[in-house]
């Protein structure tokens, strides 16, 4: 099961998903973030707070748009990470590729600094 919510501040994307990103609900959050992407909203924050697991199938939407976002002018930034989800993130080389943060605020704060 797979719960997606999305808001937006100051230009500038929360894409919380809660449960788990596998093969079964991958699609839902793909969708989620090609609309988000096709509306132009590519300063996207992934707050993985109350994702319990994500899959191989999960990590390959994020690398399959990552390209998109930034060739845009945009980026993805990952916050709030199980150590759990971390190290499937890390396990995969995810850590070099995206910049994770501890909390919210602070990846909020590299697309905020950013603009300023």
């Amino acid at each position: 099961m797979l719960d997606i919510k999305t808001e937006e501040r100051e230009g500038v994307v929360l894409v919380l998903p809660r449960g788990k990103i596998d093969p079964l609900t991958v699609e839902d959050f793909e969708r989620e973030l090609e609309k988000n992407i096709k509306e132009g909203k590519v300063k996207i924050v992934l707050d993985c707070s109350e994702l319990e697991y994500i899959s191989s199938a999960g990590l390959g939407v994020l690398i399959g748009h990552i390209e998109e976002i930034r060739e845009k002018g945009g980026d993805l930034v990952i916050c709030c990470a199980s150590p759990r989800v971390y190290q499937i993130f890390d396990l995969l080389g995810f850590t070099k590729i995206y910049r994770f943060t501890p909390d919210r605020d602070s990846a909020f704060r590299v697309f905020l600094d950013a603009q300023g």
